[in-house]
């Protein structure tokens, strides 16, 4: 929490195209149940923007907010949008050994991570789920960078290296063998949205009549790789009607399995440029915006044509910047 407390999340467009799929994904929950009276509860950093929006959006009017900086709670009181917020200078651990969570009407609580502490992470993760019950909706966001793990004295032993270190932190939610390919940054956010799962299939142990539907998975970079995952706690009998109400079989994004995350990755353009593309949209695909532009908006041709393919997906999700004079 405090280690996010100066990053200006709202102008990072990857995090920001996440934030607007999750409110998606909640309004098409909706459809299953009252998304209005559920209770929010996340780590809101010093402008509280998520909060703003799933407000704003959903009509969401019971939030808590966690954050255990005191100087970064001291801005969240100075910049408190909306009084239906309850500010708690506090850690999400002291947070869940203290809160009993309301079975009546319902809770989505958001663990976004800024440290790379993932062992106690995934421990807050089962005890979380611990917590939960019918119908509450999880989502935790986690750092995915292999970086993390650290750098050995020796260069070209960097991959055995942080994958002996990973085995250590994952511990029991981690699979039997963890490998040199478990760490290679492509397949860092696979290993770690395993583990994630695991631990909320952890947290069910004890009550064997619900089960984790998982819903999204994405990875995105604004700086680090980071990885999210959202799923819903369900009596198994209810899944099938859940499915079918809420209509999410049909949502480009869902991921019923989570198995392999989603990757949010788009090109950053000009007013200009984004104008043009968009007015090419929807029937235009990546190979066709290349063609009209006639040059790369990356580096190379093939991460240009990757992320296209991306904006040609979440466009809709895309933020506009702007200057404003108030």
């Amino acid at each position: 929490m405090s280690q996010g407390g100066s990053i200006a999340y709202h102008l990072r467009q990857n995090k920001a195209i996440e934030r607007n799929l999750f409110v998606d994904l909640l309004g098409r929950v909706g459809r299953y149940v009252n998304i209005s009276s559920y209770s929010y509860i996340g780590f809101g950093g010093p402008f509280l923007e998520d909060f703003k929006h799933l407000h704003s959006a959903l009509r969401i009017s019971k939030m808590i907010s966690l954050e255990m900086d005191s100087n970064v709670f001291k801005r969240q009181l100075f910049n408190k949008p909306l009084s239906c917020i309850s500010l708690r200078n506090e850690s999400s651990g002291d947070f869940l050994n203290k809160f009993e969570f309301d079975s009546d009407d319902g809770s989505i609580v958001w663990f976004d991570y800024a440290n790379t502490d993932i062992t106690s992470q995934l421990t807050e993760t089962q005890r979380l789920i611990e917590k939960l019950g019918h119908g509450d909706i999880f989502k935790i966001t986690v750092n995915a960078s292999p970086t993390a793990l650290g750098e050995p004295n020796v260069r070209s032993e960097t991959l055995a290296f942080r994958a002996k270190v990973l085995a250590g932190r994952l511990s029991s939610y981690g699979p039997a063998e963890i490998t040199e390919d478990s760490v290679a940054t492509k397949n860092y956010p696979k290993t770690l949205l395993a583990a994630i799962m695991s631990a909320a299939k952890h947290g069910l142990a004890g009550d064997p009549s619900l089960v984790v539907q998982p819903l999204a998975a994405f990875v995105y970079s604004d700086g680090q790789q980071m990885l999210t995952v959202t799923g819903i706690l369900l009596h198994e009998n209810e899944i099938q009607n859940f499915l079918e109400q809420s209509r999410l079989p049909f949502w480009s994004f869902f991921n019923p399995t989570c198995v392999v995350p989603t990757s949010i990755s788009v090109p950053v353009l000009s007013t200009r440029e984004r104008v043009h593309i968009e007015s090419l949209l929807p029937e235009a695909g990546a190979d066709d915006i290349q063609r009209a532009l006639d040059y790369y908006t990356a580096s190379t041709e093939k991460i240009s044509k990757e992320e296209m393919g991306n904006f040609v997906n979440f466009y809709r999700m895309f933020p506009w910047y702007s200057r404003v004079v108030l």
